[in-house]
């Protein structure tokens, strides 16, 4: 019983570390491989999603979401909207878009920042009365740069309680397998 206890405590501690390792993306050697045989989707990445008034606020869109040299239509929404401006309507070579956003200097609330293109998209942005209430926000905002985008996410990121659960199931087993070999009177079986 305690060494099929022992081998079962073994095997659950072996596969809880390795299940990172397996769920973890490939090397730098196999990147030709990858970008080949798994296609990722075009992603949007709102930066500063909750800012103070009269702070910016930039919405990235990776290469490929849109046409290349498309202009893109933006449309805004919330309060004294009309007095919001923002920058970078136009697509770059790549498909990849990135427009800062800067709220009127009296606007509070909620902000849907709507693009109409080859693909439609809607960013919320929150702004609230910070330490620039006051200030007037009549200069033109700078378009932030495009972020680099690596590979998705697999899972490598794996919560310390995870690791500890199989560490200790790994020495779990390999003291009741211990402890069953030197039991008195113990014989191996042939």
């Amino acid at each position: 019983m305690r060494k099929e206890l022992a081998v079962i405590s073994l095997a659950i501690g072996a596969l809880v570390l390795c299940a990172p390792v397996a769920a973890s993306a490939a090397s730098a050697d196999s990147a030709p491989l990858i970008a080949h045989s798994y296609a990722k989707p075009p992603d949007v990445t709102v930066d500063h999603p909750v800012i103070d008034t009269c702070e910016l606020s930039s919405i990235v869109f990776s290469a490929g979401f849109f046409v290349p040299g498309e202009d893109v239509g933006v449309g805004i929404s919330g309060a004294n909207a009309a007095d919001a401006s923002y920058s970078g309507t136009v697509a770059d070579a790549e498909g990849a878009l990135a427009l800062t956003f800067r709220p009127p200097a009296d606007g509070n609330g909620r902000y849907t920042v709507s693009f109409d293109g080859s693909r439609s998209y809607a960013a919320l942005i929150t702004v609230s009365h910070g330490h620039d209430a006051t200030v007037s926000c009549d200069h033109d905002p700078a378009v932030a740069p495009a972020s680099a985008t690596g590979l998705a996410r697999t899972g490598a990121d794996v919560p310390p309680w995870v690791i500890g659960g199989g560490a200790i199931a790994l020495l779990a087993g390999g003291v009741l397998l211990t402890a069953a070999a030197r039991r008195p009177g113990h014989r191996p079986r042939r």
